[in-house]
């Protein structure tokens, strides 16, 4: 265990780190999500189940859930700027193999489906090492600062997964009677986190923060962050919350096509939808969750940059959950489309004010030579979250009523507010005085 952590001023007394965080991030992001609208169409194509598509847009997560502490951890050893582009670059590999899909299987006699779920592996893969951008945030920001540069990230997430499956739809045009599949996607995202990856090689400097004696691989560090209060509370807040808005994203479709079906282009309900019905009420869904993600880069880029001064972090974190809660509520009760428009308007503020406030405390929380393997076990939860949620949700969905998950996930934010506001009560104080290093505060 590190017993030394030496730092000069953070990088963060300007803006450049900031925006160079921000602009590989989005960059990334806006890469991940030009493939989304594709994968549907991807598996259909070689004749896969509902089943094995969702089991394949869990993969991504599945990677990140088991690497984001290693990745984190890397950086701790490493530092962060190799990281950062080092993980851009095997997601550009990612993506030339997802533009390539047929000719590989071909070249290796395997089956298209196999090279398609390595993709995506690779991609989740390469992907956690956002960890490593948390990190960054927290070497180049003074504390006081940190849940705003937090927001940074956050922001770059939302406009990267809002405009990424837009321009994947817009560039991937594909005609009538064509025997191959569109490879402009994939090359896109590539090139796009080609560009990435150069941009933080001429642009990113490498925060000024030199730590010494971090092992590489530590078994029992997982144990020590949950067990410790400061620390292990935030991390499982953070699954928590990703775990109910990942609810609201799997069966929001499901849920209009069963409750308000001329809303998603159909003239009667459907309590148990086909893949292609889906896939077809995806276009309608997709301007409600565009509309969601720039609100909620909107909140995380700009408002919680005057909320955090006024009111704190260990606030933040209780009336996130609770705003959120209530916005999924709105919409599970819901008996007019305008319900669950209102519910829609206020979960970007939810969510919004928790995301970028969870992490920022626990970077103040977690020893201070060990920030990127602690921001990688949050990440590590709440790609658990995202991975899990979908399951979940369509159990309740197939069990209960179509609006029973929302209701569920509004149940499991009410456990998060109340977990938060046990926080509050305890440390909220405590966040004057910067942790010892190699120790957790």
């Amino acid at each position: 265990m590190s017993n030394e952590t030496t730092s000069a001023k953070p990088a963060g007394a300007g803006r450049s780190p900031l925006l160079f965080i921000f602009l590989t991030v989005f960059i990334d992001l806006l890469g991940f999500g030009i493939v989304i609208p594709l994968m549907p169409t991807y598996s259909k194509w070689f004749g896969a189940s509902g089943f094995t598509l969702a089991l394949m847009q869990s993969t991504f997560s599945a990677m990140q859930f088991l690497f984001a502490p290693t990745w984190g951890r890397l950086s701790d050893r490493i530092g962060r700027r190799p990281v950062l582009i080092g993980g851009l670059v095997g997601t550009a590999a990612s993506y030339v193999v997802f533009a390539n899909v047929t000719p590989i299987a071909t070249l290796l006699s395997v089956s298209p489906l196999a090279v398609l779920f390595a993709s995506r592996l690779m991609a989740g893969f390469c992907a956690a090492n956002l960890s490593a951008a948390s990190a960054y945030i927290a070497d180049v920001t003074e504390e006081k600062d940190r849940a705003k540069g937090m927001g940074v990230i956050g922001a770059a997430f939302g406009l990267g997964f809002t405009f990424g499956p837009l321009l994947g739809v817009l560039s991937s045009r594909h005609p009538e009677g064509a025997t191959t599949l569109p490879s402009l996607p994939g090359y896109l995202a590539a090139g796009l986190s080609l560009a990435a990856a150069a941009f933080g090689f001429f642009k990113l400097p490498e925060p000024a923060v030199r730590r010494t004696g971090v092992r590489f691989f530590d078994a029992g560090e997982l144990k020590r962050a949950l067990a410790h209060g400061r620390t292990g509370a935030l991390i499982v807040l953070n699954f928590l919350n990703l775990f109910a808005f990942s609810c609201f994203e799997a069966m929001f479709i499901l849920f209009g096509l069963a409750r308000f079906p001329a809303k998603f282009g159909l003239d009667g309900a459907i309590e148990k939808a086909s893949l292609d019905q889906v896939i077809e009420a995806g276009r309608y869904a997709g301007k409600y969750m565009f509309a969601i993600g720039i609100l909620s880069a909107l909140v995380q880029g700009g408002l919680i940059r005057r909320l955090v001064p006024r009111f704190g972090e260990t606030k933040l974190i209780v009336a996130g959950p609770l705003i959120l809660a209530l916005a999924l509520a709105t919409v599970g009760f819901a008996t007019t489309w305008w319900m669950v428009l209102v519910g829609c308007c206020l979960m970007p503020f939810g969510f919004g004010l928790s995301n970028p406030s969870v992490p920022g405390l626990l970077s103040r929380a977690a020893p201070a030579d060990r920030q990127g393997s602690y921001l990688g076990m949050s990440q590590s939860a709440g790609s658990l979250a995202r991975a899990t949620a979908p399951a979940c949700a369509g159990l309740v969905f197939d069990h209960f009523a179509p609006n029973a998950p929302f209701l569920m996930a509004a149940g499991v934010l009410v456990v998060a507010a109340l977990m938060a506001n046990a926080y509050r009560a305890r440390y909220g104080a405590s966040f004057t005085t910067p942790p010892t290093p190699g120790v957790a505060a």
